[in-house]
């Protein structure tokens, strides 16, 4: 080892000699990752060091904290952070230096790195909020949600009136579907903030997903009053508009955003979502010639790209529609690390858990109250329309798509493998209801509609023996390629940005829909799509018998039903009962003979 540090050491003098003291202070650093702590490694960084900046090595305090953001400044960042490495090799106690580059690591998107230095920073001096802040931002960059949270409540502790603070917190919130304390959070540090019209958008969209559309409404109107060339909000309240089915106002606030900023991609999508487009349409060549704009967002050239597509299909151009299509899904498909697998392991993982002989189940001797009542199925199926019919009923609430059994059935399954036990069963009937008496309307019944609650029927079984589970089925093919070609707000659906991949997410849903009627033979109806929009009336009769209701006509007019409706489908849900949808695959067939080929060999009829 001696030998190895002499040359390390010659090869370090030789370089500050010749004039090159940074490239001297990288190989000792180098050297100290292998041998840390070496006393003459480090006598002679810090030689090396002093060379470098022109400052004493130690201690760290306000002129080497001025070199560092000069170096920052005028040399880059990956110089500045060379510089302020030697700094904590120097000063391991500093919670200064340690916190600077942890912030520098964090700004370099070198993530884990970035959370060790700032974890020793606040080890070092708890009560370094900026450090605290920084922390908590480099965990939720690197996708722990829950350890950010911790850490941006442990800043909030100690100081109460940190904006920053209250925003991060706020966007975590939202991030876990905890929109009501995310509203509160957002409100506190707009309270503080006035002028960010983003973090205005961040509550409005946390008061959208609990419903409270009248508040996000007045809350974008309010902003808009003030800044009323703010496209970004005038796109928001477009959005919330169209979920009314207020239609021709929301068109006209996308086409203000569009006017206000022409280059805005996303409202020409929810433009889209609103009106169809003719060929002699301005818009449509002004949004292509941008389509290769790499200076766009990211957000924006997908919005781009499926707004084109669904341009293009408007006016009967079914080859650029599906070429825009392709790239929008292959732009998704780039951000994200997703594998058939990984759903292929969750979904087995379910059905072993909630199989019946895996673990008890309970008998409560309460009823729920309000009961339950899961629409589920593949997404695009016909769950929104079903849900729309079902809460025209006047004794039944729909409540959307809620994440509530999700989230509550992680938080118990985080907790080891194997089945639940009857408290964590129970805990999770409690929270799951209490959400519903909290959205429920105060009506005995209330629709849950969330499609991917298909994976949960066993522990729905188990939890809510009352519950009652429609299970929406359509034709594979509509299905998939509804899926494809829908630019879903949750970009993490891996499996729908390609058509193969979208195909063997059927499969498994298909064979875990078998397995549950094996496990749970009077589990659930089965509700046919066709049926329901061919031969409604019987079908929305047997299925109000299934859920022990009585006939109501008002089920038979959806459209009617005034009820916000956020999914991909709220226009389609305006419009009444329509029957050709399921064939509307047809006009690209030539580009499907994947999806075609797959279930034509498994014996699915078309549409």
């Amino acid at each position: 080892m001696s030998a190895t540090i002499d040359k390390l050491l010659r090869s370090a003098k030789a370089d500050l000699r010749a004039g090159r003291p940074a490239a001297a202070r990288v190989s000792l650093l180098q050297a100290l990752e292998r041998f840390p702590e070496n006393a003459r490694l480090l006598a002679q960084l810090a030689e090396v060091h002093a060379e470098a900046t022109g400052l004493p090595p130690r201690p760290f305090a306000a002129p080497q904290m001025a070199h560092f953001r000069q170096t920052r400044a005028t040399a880059g960042l990956p110089a500045a952070i060379e510089e302020i490495a030697a700094a904590v090799r120097l000063n391991p106690n500093s919670p200064w230096a340690q916190g600077v580059l942890g912030g520098a690591l964090y700004e370099a998107k070198l993530y884990p790195a970035a959370v060790r230095h700032l974890r020793l920073a606040l080890a070092l001096d708890p009560k370094f909020l900026e450090a605290g802040v920084n922390l908590a931002n480099a965990l939720y960059a690197a996708g722990e949600v829950q350890q950010a949270l911790a850490a941006i409540e442990a800043v909030l502790q100690q100081s109460s009136g940190l904006p920053p603070a209250f925003l991060l917190r706020a966007r975590l919130l939202a991030q876990l579907r905890q929109d009501e304390e995310a509203v509160e959070s957002f409100a506190r540090y707009r309270a503080l903030v006035p002028a960010d019209h983003a973090a205005t958008l961040g509550q409005a969209a946390c008061l959208v997903q609990l419903d409270r559309l009248e508040e996000a409404e007045a809350l974008l109107r309010a902003v808009l009053q003030q800044a009323p060339n703010a496209a970004s909000v005038q796109g928001r309240l477009g959005n919330v508009l169209l979920s009314q089915g207020r239609v021709s106002e929301a068109i006209a606030a996308f086409e203000t955003a569009l006017r206000i900023y022409p280059r805005s991609a996303v409202s020409f999508f929810n433009l889209g979502r609103a009106r169809d487009f003719t060929a002699d349409d301005p818009l449509i060549p002004a949004m292509a010639a941008l389509a290769g704009d790499a200076s766009l967002e990211f957000d924006d050239q997908v919005a781009l790209q499926f707004g084109l597509a669904k341009a293009y299909e408007d006016i009967g151009d079914v080859d650029r529609s599906f070429a825009h299509l392709k790239s929008g899904n292959d732009l998704r498909a780039g951000r994200i690390s997703y594998h058939i697998d990984q759903d292929r392991a969750l979904l087995a993982d379910m059905a072993a858990r909630f199989a019946p002989q895996a673990g008890p189940a309970l008998r409560p001797s309460t009823p729920a109250d309000p009961r339950p009542v899961f629409v589920l199925g593949m997404m695009r199926s016909g769950t929104t329309l079903l849900e729309q019919m079902l809460s025209s009923h006047p004794q039944v609430h729909g409540a959307g798509e809620l994440e509530a059994l999700p989230r509550l059935a992680a938080a118990e399954m985080a907790s080891g493998q194997g089945p639940l036990d009857a408290a964590a069963l129970e805990r999770i009937r409690s929270g799951y209801l209490d959400v519903l008496r909290r959205q429920g309307g105060g009506c005995p019944m209330v629709v849950d509609k969330l499609p991917a609650n298909f994976r949960m029927i066993g522990l729905i079984r188990k939890a809510m023996p009352e519950a009652r589970i429609l299970h929406m089925r359509r034709n594979p093919v509509a299905v998939c390629w509804s899926i494809y070609k829908t630019m879903f707000s949750n970009i993490t659906i891996g499996y729908a940005h390609s058509l193969e991949d979208t195909i063997a997410y059927y499969d498994l849903y298909e064979a875990m829909m078998a397995q549950w009627r094996r496990d749970y033979p009077d589990g659930f109806l089965d509700v046919e799509y066709e049926a329901l929009t061919r031969e409604t009336e019987p079908t929305i009769r047997a299925v109000l018998e299934y859920c022990s209701l009585p006939f109501d006509p008002a089920c038979l007019a959806p459209q009617e039903n005034t009820r916000a409706v956020r999914t991909a489908s709220n226009r389609q849900v305006r419009s009444g009962i329509y029957q050709g949808s399921s064939g509307k695959w047809r006009d690209f067939e030539a580009h499907l003979q994947p999806l075609v080929r797959h279930f034509a060999s498994k014996g699915a009829g078309v549409p």
